[in-house]
């Protein structure tokens, strides 16, 4: 008969497996789209460990993996967009928070939800920028980008979309996303160690899992460059889509609890 604590060492062990693969899938479609980590892990890892491990967890693995990638996407990155993009999310994010603390959760997310519903649907419709946008039509976007983020710890939808418009070369756009979301995961990441989410009992999580997402991320890379332009914006319009739905579905469940 097998002890207790044989049954809980192989609860654990199924839990670490879990999680193990929740990160190298997450890291592969983030290898391959040049976002969409979060969008997985975080659901993912959400059935292993707790809201209050998992989140920091994904941040910090985001973290690291954006570093690991930031030579190449540097050299590739599409600059002029994403320095404005970049200052406009950091301008966007603390009035996102603000207007959090007056306005209902579930009805920033269904905002949030229809507006990226509305882009994937002009994308998917062929919807493109003839020349790549000026500087301040990139700030407008990046402070979107913040708003999202300060209101649903959403940053990603205004700026995938952003970047499948424009006429830029696949390999610019992964790029400048792995740039974006490094900067979003540096704000993220700060933001959690100052409310005491981040902390050093939180490294060997980190540490253990880092393996796993340069491993998954070195997959996606891969795919993504024996794969053609219109299967990544297919893709990438799918993610988009997922992003939606997803967002539509947990306004409606916040509906139904305010009730």
């Amino acid at each position: 008969m097998a002890t207790v604590g044989s049954v809980y060492s192989a609860l654990q062990a199924d839990v670490q497996l879990g999680a193990a693969l929740a990160i190298l899938v997450a890291a592969l479609i983030r290898g391959f789209a040049g976002f969409g980590f979060a969008l997985a892990a975080v659901p993912l890892l959400g059935f292993f460990l707790p809201p209050s491990h998992a989140v920091p967890l994904a941040v910090g693995l985001q973290l690291c993996g954006g570093l690991a990638d930031l030579r190449y996407a540097h050299r590739s990155g599409h600059w002029p967009s994403l320095k404005w993009l970049i200052a406009g999310a950091m301008i966007g994010s603390p009035i996102g928070v603000l207007v959090l603390a007056i306005a209902s959760p579930a009805a920033a997310r269904l905002a949030i939800a229809l507006a990226c519903m509305v882009g994937t649907l002009a994308l998917a419709r062929g919807f493109n920028f003839p020349r790549v946008p000026s500087g301040h039509h990139s700030g407008w976007v990046g402070f979107a980008a913040g708003l999202f983020n300060g209101l649903a710890a959403m940053p990603g939808p205004p700026v995938v979309a952003y970047y499948l418009a424009m006429p830029l070369t696949v390999a610019q756009i992964r790029a400048s996303l792995l740039i974006f979301f490094l900067a979003c995961s540096l704000t993220s990441a700060a933001s959690l160690v100052i409310a005491g989410m981040i902390h050093f009992d939180m490294l060997p999580s980190i540490l253990i899992g880092l393996p796993l997402m340069l491993l998954g991320s070195w997959a996606g890379e891969q795919l993504f460059k024996r794969s053609s332009a219109s299967r990544h914006r297919a893709i990438s319009l799918f993610l988009l889509a997922t992003i939606a739905v997803m967002s539509g579905l947990q306004a409606l469940s916040g509906f139904v609890a305010f009730r």
